[in-house]
């Protein structure tokens, strides 16, 4: 009787045109899912690729979260950010890099909004403001050093603004630690040359994840899907 009624409550609002706080509901939806996995898989490291200022990490501990972090961001001015926020939590730690499928060095385009900058040429024009120098690396080269102490069962958050197959590609050595990741999908690119989704869940599920969730990262002018967040599990 009440969620009859709820959802009659919840009709009339749409009917009405009244907006829910959509954008806050899916990301409270999302972290609940997210310490859901975390719990489920047993994760005690979690790989946070394309840290930014260290937003993802700090909810991560904000709902609960423990162990490891390690975070990677490579541009200099966030990078300065994240490291203020890790100094003072002894499980959290960060490098200044870029992540992807080989050892080499390449420019990052840059946008005002640092959290969209890309090593991928945007597709708007103007979109960039500057263009960095940066060192990328294998995660599988690095996969070693990052785990030392801990039998690791790891959660890989990717976050590359469309680099995001690339960081998983050049970490095949080390994917039978990885338990669970989480990757940006975009349904309707913003930068050249990156994946369709479809084609990111495919290489996802051919090295041997299930998709776990799937959430609203943001949407168009029009309402329709621009890009997602997909959170995957390990196949038993």
């Amino acid at each position: 009787m009440i969620s009859t009624l709820m959802k009659a409550v919840a009709l009339r609002g749409v009917a009405l045109g009244i907006k829910a706080p959509e954008a806050q509901i899916d990301r409270f939806v999302e972290m609940c899912h997210l310490r859901r996995l975390l719990s489920i898989l047993d994760i005690n490291c979690v790989l946070d690729v394309g840290a930014n200022r260290g937003q993802f990490a700090e909810e991560l501990r904000s709902i609960g979260y423990a162990g490891r972090i390690v975070s990677f961001e490579p541009l200099p001015q966030e990078f300065a950010h994240l490291s203020g926020r890790f100094a003072h939590d002894d499980n959290w730690k960060g490098f200044q890099l870029a992540l992807g499928s080989e050892d080499r060095t390449m420019n990052i385009n840059v946008q005002r909004l640092s959290v969209l900058s890309s090593l991928l040429d945007p597709i708007e024009e103007g979109a960039s403001v500057a263009s960095h120098e940066v060192s990328v690396r294998r995660l599988d080269a690095l996969f070693p050093s990052l785990v030392v102490g801990i039998e690791p069962r790891v959660f890989l958050k990717m976050d590359t603004q469309g680099y995001d197959v690339e960081v998983f590609n050049g970490a095949s050595g080390c994917l039978g630690s990885v338990h669970g990741l989480q990757s940006e999908l975009s349904v309707r690119p913003i930068y050249l040359g990156m994946p369709h989704y479809v084609q990111a869940l495919e290489i996802y599920e051919r090295a041997g994840f299930d998709l776990y969730n799937l959430s609203v990262v943001s949407r168009g002018g029009d309402g329709g899907l621009v890009e997602m967040n997909c959170f995957m599990s390990r196949r038993p």
